[in-house]
């Protein structure tokens, strides 16, 4: 039985081989026919042989059969000589043509030798200048003369550095017209796809300004030509140049794959959450961008494998970062790695298609094309999501829950601040009338208190506003830093309690606020009187805003530590405090937590704010009016401390002795600006006698910083002392000029505030 289906396999073979058609025929029932299933090859290794040499009886037997439709050879070292015999029987004169299609050979001779014996009928290629084509179209076109017998003989000798895959058909100039138009219709059905996204990342990057959205507009067009360099519709353009649509094609492939590198970087910020894989994308973008200038200028120098090579490097590497950054949970990680994938596994299959691994015409015309539109719509896709951050995932929570109070509370505020406004108005005629210092501490404070109705009368009015949605839009864009004062400044006019709130800002500078700036200014207010400790230990809120900008969204995170033992997360009260603030980060769509470290209980805010980053001009910036001090012996970290200060506008002055700097402190009232006191721990100093002496010289808004050596020395002991702030001397260069900019704005927001000096132990959380 199984010599039976041997027998059988191999009757099955010789059937096909044998029913291989052994000429190409044109009549008037078939309008095509391809080359491949007639035809037969030899390749000429040595490139020595002639066509006469080809043509005779001694190589004519060493020819093989194609039987395959579409030819691919793949890299071939020499001339791959097809030959096939051709009968032309129709009986409408309608003009034939032999239609070569592949845009990228370098080389190709045709041969009709029953016609013209060894001469060749037409020399074309991409080596060639285009004007060598009497039909000029995007594919290599020769008519067959009218003339001819009834079966000749053709041959063709194609060579090319490049990969061979070549689809050769006998046409009829209706079938060819036909062909063409379909191919036509597809490119420009895709191109226009290419160009609405092009479109739509040029609004992206006017309303943004950020430069992803540039590069990844430039890569789109880099798509658009690529494209049309494969089906070879930009030699037309330069009729007289060699090789141009070659060089077209690397410097589009290349400039295409460094743009991917760059907007990689971009979309992932890669050199906030990823340094070092940042560096390595920026030596890949510039190789890419230096081979694309070398395979431009010399095309046939340089092995295309080295682009094959360096094209399948670097997608493996942008794979690689696109899934350590997934694991990572990179923000928009997600949408890049299935983009990175999808482009990944479609140029593989493209390039096999290439290297004639997958024999497929139409994998190797519009494959890569086509993934490079998925890969387009998909971080299209992303972007999307990224413009309106949280929109689908929160739209529950962000919707308030209807109440029927809303007519109680408009008709509370309105009736409230009538009566407020008679009140103050009063305060203000008895402020005038007042002699004695009792009665106007009595009034300060009655004044005070009517702020504070003030202000709960805001917060109806706007919980009253959100919930019927009817806030009025942002108008002009507000500076955060602006904003922050602001906030801080109310809070400071409504305490009545003598509070201590530290407030610490984090790369807040030169940023402005695009939209619901009063919701965050009231947020900050809240959260400072909400929070705020009725004893002497301080409220330290800080405001960081992180850099992953996307469409101008920017994350502000805020943090308060250490929160009263009032504040609960479960808290189910409609009231102005803890519920009022919970509605006001639903509004603007944001997530808020409270944690516990040991005693130490503390609440984060994420906030997603749009925001615009504006340079500002160093020279319009006014010089800081608190001086500076430095107190401690001469030696190589007064000196470190000294150069970095050096570029600051502040006056600068710099003390030995205690008793020296006690007598240029002298008392507070007679000093007009503030200082930054830096003490540093060398020299025999000892630190809590040294700030004992100097707490009362100090200014509101003098600020004292500790410079030690001691590595036990902690923060927490510096505070305890008496100390603003502590800095390792190891610290100098990396931290001191922050540390300056904090104790500046620190000691501005103080320099109107009436706080005590003594700073309590403060804990970490």
């Amino acid at each position: 039985m199984f010599y039976r289906l041997i027998l059988l396999f191999l009757l099955s073979i010789s059937n096909t081989v044998w029913s291989a058609s052994t000429i190409a025929i044109i009549d008037d029932s078939n309008n095509a026919f391809n080359i491949g299933e007639s035809g037969s090859y030899f390749i000429d290794v040595d490139q020595t042989l002639s066509f006469d040499n080809i043509a005779s009886d001694k190589y004519a037997k060493r020819f093989r059969p194609l039987n395959r439709d579409y030819l691919q050879f793949g890299m071939v070292k020499g001339n791959v000589w097809i030959r096939t015999d051709v009968a032309i029987r129709t009986t409408r004169k309608t003009p034939i043509l032999l239609e070569i299609h592949y845009p990228r050979l370098q080389y190709l001779d045709i041969y009709l030798p029953n016609l013209y014996e060894n001469q060749v009928q037409a020399e074309l290629g991409g080596a060639r200048p285009y004007s060598n084509r009497k039909i000029q179209t995007p594919n290599y076109v020769f008519s067959i003369p009218t003339n001819t017998p009834p079966v000749f003989t053709l041959y063709l000798r194609l060579s090319s550095h490049l990969p061979i895959n070549a689809e050769i058909e006998l046409k009829t100039l209706s079938k060819m017209s036909i062909d063409a138009q379909k191919d036509l219709t597809f490119t420009g059905i895709l191109i226009g796809i290419l160009l609405t996204l092009f479109v739509c990342n040029v609004f992206f990057f006017i309303k943004t300004s950020h430069p992803m959205y540039l590069i990844y507009g430039a890569l789109l067009i880099g798509i658009a030509i690529l494209h049309l360099t494969l089906h070879d519709q930009v030699s037309q353009l330069f009729p007289n140049q060699t090789n141009i649509q070659e060089r077209i094609y690397n410097l589009a492939a290349l400039s295409c794959l460094c743009a991917i590198v760059f907007f990689s970087r971009l979309y992932l910020d890669t050199k906030e959450h990823m340094p070092r894989m940042d560096k390595v994308l920026i030596a890949i973008g510039t190789i890419d961008a230096l081979l694309a200038i070398v395979f431009v200028i010399a095309p046939e120098q340089v092995n295309i494998l080295a682009l094959s090579f360096m094209v399948v490097f670097t997608l493996i590497l942008l794979t690689v970062h696109a899934i350590i950054a997934f694991i990572n949970s990179v923000p928009f990680s997600g949408y890049y790695l299935v983009a990175r994938l999808t482009l990944f596994c479609g140029h593989f299959a493209w390039l096999m298609s290439i290297y004639g691994i997958i024999p497929s015409a139409t994998l190797f015309e519009w494959g890569l094309t086509v993934t490079i539109i998925i890969e387009a719509m998909i971080h299209f896709t992303g972007m999307m999501a990224q413009t309106t951050p949280l929109l689908q995932r929160r739209s529950e929570k962000s919707k308030l829950p209807q109440n029927d109070m809303t007519d109680l509370l408009s008709d509370l505020s309105s009736r409230l601040r009538r009566q407020i406004n008679i009140i103050g108005g009063g305060l203000s005629h008895l402020e005038q009338a007042a002699t004695s210092n009792d009665t106007k501490l009595f009034i300060t404070s009655s004044m005070t208190a009517n702020n504070n109705l003030k202000n709960l009368i805001e917060r109806i009015e706007l919980l009253n506003d959100i919930k019927e949605n009817s806030l009025t839009e942002q108008a002009h864009p507000l500076t955060l830093d602006q904003l922050i004062d602001t906030a801080y400044s109310n809070a400071q006019r409504l305490d009545q309690d003598n509070t201590l709130i530290e407030l610490n800002t984090y790369k807040t500078h030169q940023v402005e606020i695009l939209q619901n700036a009063a919701i965050l200014q009231h947020l900050i207010e809240s959260l400072a009187q909400e929070f705020k400790h009725f004893t002497d230990q301080p409220l330290t809120l800080n405001i960081t805003r992180h850099d992953t900008n996307r469409d101008g969204i920017t994350i502000l995170e805020l943090t308060c530590y250490p929160l009263p033992t009032r504040i609960h997360e479960n808290n189910a009260n409609f009231d102005l405090g803890m519920h009022y603030i919970t509605h006001l980060i639903q509004y603007l769509k944001g997530e808020w937590h409270l944690s516990e470290n040991g005693h130490t209980r503390s609440m984060n805010i994420q906030l997603p704010i749009r925001v615009h980053i504006r340079p500002l001009n160093n020279d319009l910036i006014p010089p800081n009016p608190l001086d500076i001090i430095l107190f401690g012996q001469e030696d190589n970290d007064l000196q470190k401390a000294l150069s970095v200060l050096q570029a600051r506008a502040n006056k600068i002055e710099h003390f030995t002795t205690l008793e020296s700097l006690l007598d240029y402190l002298d008392l507070p009232e007679k000093r007009k600006t503030g200082s930054i006191i830096l003490v540093f721990d060398n020299g025999g100093h000892i630190p809590h006698i040294t700030q004992q002496r100097l707490l009362p010289l100090m200014r509101n808004e003098d600020q004292c910083l500790l410079i030690s050596n001691n590595v036990k020395m902690s923060l927490d002991y510096a505070k305890k002392l008496g100390f603003d702030e502590l800095l390792a001397c190891s610290e100098l260069d990396s931290q001191l000029e922050h540390m300056m900019s904090r104790l500046i704005q620190k000691g501005d927001r103080l320099k109107n505030a009436s706080l005590s000096r003594i700073n309590p132990l403060r804990k970490t959380p």
